[in-house]
């Protein structure tokens, strides 16, 4: 017998002109949809009614009865949404009675087969795409999930933490930046600059021969030692490199070749430099006659070996293979090295996670700053470090106050462009956003060229409270200044991809190639930390290509 509504002819033909005309109002194709729907259709919305009472009931064998004898009386080919509801409502069945995650995946991929926009079935899909080891798949299917129902994701957000953890790392290959050999001079780490010259305060071999360069006997290899340290005045850091030749046989200039060579695109490159010609190094250092150019020159080069160096453990066994009784080395080298730590230029190996690498610097160097102050007193710069340490760690209200005035203190006392960005990001913190800006704009009046872009990032703080269009597009022209300067500043192409892509969980292909080229200018120059944050980011934008690749949203 052939099925029927129920209705006849005359009375459709009546009902639809009705709906037709109800249309302008909104309600025409809801009206008609009602009246000319098949017994199919309500008999699988009664299926579905009872699996659920059954599941409600926790019989799940009787619902996964129901849900099957629903999706069998569909057939194939259908456009049902009420059919992936059942293929769903199924798999979280199979979820509860423990069946394999290949029965629960086959049922979701079922699901959105029918329903493409079906936000429940990717995240069921996404979990038992992980419980199989599909780590990738799974981030794809979540951002999916997220995509379509932004509710899923505060009640997820620990599983989605969890599949940013892809491993191994060492399968996330981030390469280098597009036509990056085509770039004349090469580019230089001015990030290393910065925390190089930040520590000034502590006496140095390039500071004092900046100041003032006196040699006995001007060689051509001191010619050009001179010449470097005058374009290292001018900011033309990039150039210094290939003037520095590799025959050159004078200390200091050899020193300070491999400590630009450390800043470059190739930092293996001053290892192998430093390897080849340490020994020639020490000796001729050993061989100096003025004492007090003789401790400048070893600590020197003992700062660049520090800067050469890969994981704490390797900074540590160097400390402490110092002389014991050398107070002023002790003093110098443990001030540099808590630096070095701070900025996240080493990795404790101890360390499975960014935000477990990011406490242990702040520990390490607290640590070697507490070691440093042992041997001297600390300088301005290296107290204001102590005391931002013990800020970001300490939890008693009152102590967190006197940090603030103690690094308020040092900042009025000495107004230089690390202790105004530094106490403008304190009050950041601190949601004082008027005192902030005030610093800010002190330091601008600051234009030695390795600063300048701390200054551009620190400002992109001051919009964080901003409506989110506002947000992104001041972020991003915060971003765009300090890459005018330095165009491979690791922090300011970070900006510019949160800033050019927002918060949204997948990205539109006018975006993707953008993206992936800021991640690769980023990682080029990237301290060892913020590399493997960096890394963790490639399997999340291949991942949030591929969810709005499955939404038709690419």
């Amino acid at each position: 017998m052939p099925e029927t509504t129920g209705i006849s002819d005359q009375t459709k033909k009546v009902l639809i002109g009705v709906a037709a005309a109800a249309t302008v109002a909104g309600v025409g194709y809801m009206a008609y949809k009602s009246l000319s729907g098949s017994d199919l259709d309500s008999d699988l919305e009664a299926i579905k009614s009872l699996g659920n009472l059954k599941f409600k009931e926790k019989n799940y064998e009787e619902a996964i009865k129901e849900f099957t004898r629903g999706i069998e009386k569909a057939g194939p080919n259908t456009n049902n949404t009420v059919v992936a509801m059942l293929y769903q409502n199924r798999a979280a069945c199979r979820e509860k009675v423990g069946h394999t995650s290949f029965d629960i995946l086959n049922d979701c991929l079922a699901a959105l087969k029918v329903d493409k926009k079906y936000a429940k079935a990717y995240l069921r899909a996404a979990k038992a795409l992980n419980d199989i080891g599909k780590k990738q798949d799974a981030l794809a299917y979540l951002l999916a999930a997220f995509t379509l129902d932004s509710n899923l994701n505060k009640a997820n957000f620990e599983f989605f933490g969890k599949l940013l953890t892809v491993e191994p790392l060492s399968d996330c290959f981030i390469g280098k930046p597009l036509k990056i050999e085509e770039v004349k001079p090469a580019p230089v780490a001015l990030f290393r600059i910065q925390q190089w010259c930040d520590t000034w305060d502590v006496l140095d071999l390039f500071k004092t021969d900046l100041t003032k360069f006196e040699p006995d006997v001007l060689s051509e290899d001191q010619k050009q030692y001179q010449l470097s340290l005058e374009l290292f005045k001018k900011g033309k850091y990039e150039d210094i490199i290939n003037l520095l030749s590799a025959e050159n046989n004078y200390a200091p200039a050899m020193i300070f070749r491999g400590k630009m060579l450390c800043y470059s695109m190739d930092p293996n490159e001053a290892t192998r430099y430093v390897d080849k010609n340490g020994a020639r190094i020490n000796e001729m250092i050993g061989n100096e006659e003025n004492e007090e150019r003789k401790k400048l020159m070893r600590d020197a080069f003992d700062v660049l070996k520090i800067e050469l160096m890969y994981t704490m453990e390797a900074v540590d066994k160097f400390l402490q293979s110092l002389p014991t009784d050398d107070k002023e080395r002790l003093f110098k080298l443990n001030s540099f090295a808590a630096v070095f730590v701070y900025n996240g230029c080493v990795l404790d190996t101890t360390c499975s996670s960014h935000e477990e690498q990011m406490m242990a610097d702040t520990n390490n160097a607290n640590r070697l700053l507490e070691e440093a102050a042992k041997h001297g007193t600390l300088t301005p710069h290296l107290t204001m470090i102590a005391a931002f340490l013990k800020l970001c760690t300490c939890e008693d209200y009152g102590d967190v106050h006197r940090r603030i005035r103690e690094m308020e203190e040092l900042t009025e006392q000495r107004s230089t462009h690390f202790n105004l960005i530094l106490m403008s990001k304190v009050y950041m913190m601190t949601n004082n956003a008027e005192s902030s800006e005030k610093l800010l704009n002190e330091a601008a009046k600051i234009k030695t060229r390795y600063l300048v872009p701390s200054r551009h990032l620190q400002t992109a703080d001051l919009h964080v409270h901003k409506p989110e269009d506002e947000r992104l597009r001041l972020t991003t022209a915060s971003a765009n200044a300090a890459l005018e300067v330095d165009p491979f500043n690791f922090s300011a192409h970070v900006l510019h991809l949160l800033g050019t892509n927002g918060p949204e969980p997948y990205i539109k292909k006018s975006n993707y190639d953008q993206a992936m080229e800021s991640i690769r200018k980023a990682a080029l120059f990237a301290p060892p930390r913020e590399l493997l944050m960096l890394k963790r980011m490639i399997p999340l934008m291949n991942a949030k290509k591929r969810a709005a690749e499955m939404l038709d949203m690419y």
